[in-house]
């Protein structure tokens, strides 16, 4: 039996507890749009079972955060668990649905072998270009994370011609560590069909849920923490929802190298 929702409204249902528990009570799922946990802080095992603001907030930085849950994980039991979300998502999907998840270059590998071995078909990786990040002596800085995407079987064909490199800086004023930039989801957003309904089982302060209603689509979120759970309701509950018929068109950014 699906749980009373924590929020809801003419576009947006929130569910407060754990996606894998609320999952199975869900169904008719046109994209799922992610941002999990990347469980990729530090060299170490060490490293990564110290806190999220630790491992993720430079030093220096004044800023209102707080920890989240699910980043400690080792490559393989990060392998494991994406597996089995990734499984679920896919068993409340509609045919032809897409997938969209974020992730950085050290988990990369592992979540696309997770995508496939939880059913999706494997569709490629889009980049998110930050515009900078930590020079370090002798490497490429890492200025970018990856956006891997996958279906429910055969892509269904629609108008939109999303980009495979987005550029936008990370936002200033954050009310979660790794919140994205609305622009990014907006483009992530993209794969997904006017008027569909979006899932995004790591909700974190709802930056998918508010940009799927901002873009006349529908979305389910599901978060474990109630701080972050409160934040993206009160952002929703500030949103007005536009039907698919009367959201402006999206202009593509320029490319590099001519590379759409």
């Amino acid at each position: 039996m699906t749980p009373e929702p924590y929020y809801q409204d003419e576009a947006v249902t929130i569910y407060l507890g754990d996606s894998m528990s609320i999952l199975p009570t869900l169904s008719n799922i046109d994209g799922i749009v992610t941002d999990p946990p990347y469980s990729s802080g530090g060299a170490m095992r060490s490293d990564r079972t110290t806190a999220t603001i630790t491992k993720y907030v430079q030093t220096g930085t004044q800023r209102e955060s707080h920890d989240f849950h699910g980043d400690n994980r080792d490559q393989r039991s990060f392998l494991v668990w994406c597996t089995m979300w990734l499984a679920a998502c896919y068993n409340v999907s509609n045919p032809n649905a897409v997938l969209a998840s974020f992730i950085d270059w050290r988990q990369l590998p592992t979540l696309s072998d997770a995508i496939q071995a939880g059913g999706w078909v494997w569709r490629g990786i889009a980049v998110w270009d930050k515009g900078f990040g930590r020079p370090m002596p002798g490497r490429f800085s890492g200025s970018s994370e990856y956006l891997l995407s996958g279906s429910k079987g055969a892509m269904t064909q629609t108008d939109e011609y999303p980009p495979g490199i987005f550029h936008s800086p990370t936002p200033k004023d954050r009310q979660h560590i790794t919140q994205k930039p609305e622009a990014v989801m907006q483009w992530a957003m993209r794969i997904v069909k006017p008027g569909g309904m979006v899932l995004d089982p790591f909700m974190g302060s709802g930056t998918t849920v508010k940009m799927a209603k901002e873009t006349g689509r529908r979305a389910i979120g599901i978060e474990l923490d109630e701080r972050f759970a409160e934040i993206a309701a009160n952002r929703c509950a500030e949103t007005f929802y536009i039907p698919p018929s009367e959201t402006p068109e999206v202009e593509d950014q320029p490319s590099l190298f001519g590379l759409g």
